[in-house]
């Protein structure tokens, strides 16, 4: 959370700033978004796919009008949730699991899923052009930046009560940082003298990198120590999305 608390922090001090400032408009805007490619992949034989499932994007956006409200400077705070397609991460897990074990149907319910969604923050900014009408505008823009990555809890267990130790599979990092970009249109109707409606659509991208270990824990013991490794892997996925949102732009002059 340290990382989402600066971002945050990097907004309101922003947001001080350009009170005081002229030519400056505020946004915020929220919708759907889509995975696509890999991040949207359910197939559980793919160490590429995300198995990600229609989510959730919102952007925080600050805008400073340079040449006649043609050309702006975009700062955004965009933040991503996208659910998981649990049968396609169980199946990966679980196929890993019978590399290694062979059990029965019955003691298969011994088999437990956690498989928490995708959800990100991330801090961008970049140059956004404007074509202006009567009584609309149309604009197009392209942000680079940040995103911090909190990563989904997808983990598999075996806890056979007769056994003396459990099996599990899961993550030994819960966030990570990377590059990330964002490109979109956006068209702004106005509704009053200071307010606009505003109806986006935008690409968002960037990566994450999932560290995953095997091993069986010695049940009873007082650390639950390891009884035995049986191995680790590095995970990295795309994260990319199409994002459709509405909402509103606020007006300082």
């Amino acid at each position: 959370m340290k990382y989402l608390s600066v971002l945050l922090l990097f907004l309101f001090v922003g947001l001080s700033a350009s009170a005081q400032t002229e030519n400056w408009s505020f946004s915020l805007s929220m919708g759907a978004a889509w995975p696509l490619s890999s991040f949207n992949d359910n197939n559980p034989d793919n160490i590429k796919a995300a198995h990600a499932k229609q989510g959730f994007n919102m952007a925080l956006e600050s805008n400073y009008a340079l040449q006649e409200d043609n050309l702006s400077l975009t700062g955004m705070l965009n933040f991503g949730n996208n659910p998981v397609n649990r049968d396609g991460v169980g199946t990966r897990l679980e196929n890993m699991f019978n590399e290694n074990y062979s059990i029965t149907p019955i003691e298969r319910d011994n088999l437990k899923l956690n498989a928490n969604s995708w959800l990100w923050g991330s801090i961008l900014a970049g140059p956004r052009y404007s074509i202006n009408f009567n009584t609309f505008s149309w604009d197009f823009q392209v942000l680079g930046g940040v995103n911090v990555n909190f990563l989904p809890n997808q983990q598999l267990t075996y806890d056979n009560p007769n056994n003396d130790w459990y099996y599990i599979n899961h993550a030994t990092n819960r966030n990570n940082l990377a590059f990330a970009w964002k490109a979109g249109t956006a068209l702004r109707f106005a509704v009053s003298p200071r307010t606009n409606l505003q109806l986006g659509l935008s690409y968002f991208q960037s990566s994450a990198k999932i560290s995953r270990e095997e091993k069986e824990v010695e049940k009873g013991t007082i650390t639950n120590s390891t009884r035995t490794f049986i191995g680790n892997e590095d995970n990295h996925y795309t994260l990319s999305t199409l994002n459709a949102t509405i909402g509103f732009v606020y007006y300082l002059e």
